[in-house]
This record gives structure tokens, sequence and C-alpha cells, in this order.
């Protein structure tokens, strides 16, 4: 009846038929650093884990000192692979960390204001297609969707949406309610080799209408090109 995904990994357009019908609620989006051993991010020879393009161009660009290794597979495996000490920490989305109950391993928290998370992380997304029951559906949102999770995530989309922006490419967004009911979405992207990072903050109301804007504002600034550049290298 429904398909349960890391609201992260869904591809910034559904396939024909399919709709996003929940959000649950948000866990912290972070993204923390696992190791053995406690983490200094200054030591020139530091080596970490991540197989996200996102965050190799944003450590590059923050820490061009620290090197990265590319670390895939599910949480079990990547862990197996830092304790052969071919790197000394992991970079992984906390959310995922927490769920597996591994936050004694977490050795650092990345500054969510500076290293942004990508669109979506620490949400789990409910899909369903549009042949499935409507009742149902209307039963199964009723106890999964987190309505602010959900208005904050429709938010990053549609600026992920206007990004064109898929898994391989360095794109961020993170949106936040403010006290006064307008959300605060922070959004960008960054270069492959990380020398370039395009970062802009918006208020607004109306979630598609906020997340288009920003990512216009994005691709005006030199987004556009740096999306350009990625792509011919990607593709």
């Amino acid at each position: 009846d429904i398909a349960v995904h890391s609201a992260k990994d869904l591809p910034s357009q559904q396939p024909e038929g399919f709709h996003i019908l929940a959000f649950c609620e948000r866990e912290s989006p972070d993204d923390v650093i696992v190791a053995e051993k406690e983490i200094d991010l200054n030591d020139p020879k530091l080596v970490l884990g991540t197989s996200s393009t996102r965050r190799v161009a944003m450590l590059k660009h923050f820490y061009p000192h620290i090197t990265t290794v590319e670390a895939r597979g599910n949480l079990q495996t990547r862990l197996a692979k830092l304790q052969s000490g071919i790197m000394d920490g992991l970079v992984l989305a906390y959310a995922g960390v927490h769920r597996m109950n591994y936050d004694d391993k977490v050795k650092y928290w990345f500054d969510t204001e500076r290293f942004v998370p990508p669109v979506g992380q620490g949400s789990v997304a409910i899909e369903a297609h549009e042949r499935l029951d409507q009742e149902l559906a209307k039963n199964i949102k009723k106890i999964t969707n987190h309505p602010l999770t959900e208005k904050v995530l429709l938010t990053e989309r549609a600026f992920l949406r206007r990004m064109d922006g898929g898994c391989s490419i360095p794109v961020f967004g993170h949106a936040q309610m403010e006290q006064d009911g307008q959300i605060m979405l922070t959004g960008g992207i960054a270069s492959l080799d990380g020398k370039q990072l395009i970062k802009r903050t918006m208020y607004g109301t109306n979630e598609v209408e906020l997340g288009t804007s920003l990512a216009e504002e994005i691709l005006a600034s030199g987004g556009e090109k740096v999306l350009r550049d990625i792509k011919s290298v990607i593709q």
C-alpha cells in the first residue's frame, strides 16, 4: 500500500501517479561524525569517510586539509570499514545513527547553520500511489503526518525541485518555523571541489513560493553556472 523512505532520498519530482502522503516528525537534521576516538577537525592527517557529494564538497570548503574516502553501504557496513582503520571517522546523518542506537559513537556535531543539511534530512516520508483507497490514505496520513515537519519539508522540496538537484548534486536546504509564523529557509549549492559555496537565507509564509524564490536567487547569484559545471562532470 505504501513505501517508506528517508525523506532526503526522495527525488525532487515524484513519478506520475505517485505522491508523498505524509512526513513523519523530524529528528535532528544535523550531520555528525561517528568514531571510535575523539575527533579533532584541525588535525591535518584526519581521514573521514562519506559517500555524499554534499558532505565532501562542504568538507573541502570548510576544512580543505581533511582527506575524504568513499564509505558506502548500510550503517553496519560503514562501521566495519571504520573499525578496519582505513578512516578516523564517518560523517553521517544523526537521525540514522540515533535510530540504530549508536548515539554513544557520536564524537562531533556539525553546526547546522554552517554545515547546512540536505533537503529532508531527519524525516521519514510515506509515499503512495493514486490508486490507494482514499479512506485508507486519509487514515495513514492522520496517524503518521506531522504538520510542522510537512510545512518545512514542502518548502525545502520546492527549493530542491527548482534547483533540479538530485542525490549526486551538492545542493543543501534547511527550513525552520519562526515564532512569528514565518518560515526561514537557508539553502545553496557547492562546487564539487568545495572552492565555491553559494548560500542564502530567505523568509516567507508560502512553502512553494519561498522555496522557488530562494532557488531563483541562488541560481542568479552564480549557482546556475556551478550546477552546469557539476552536471558536465557527472553526466
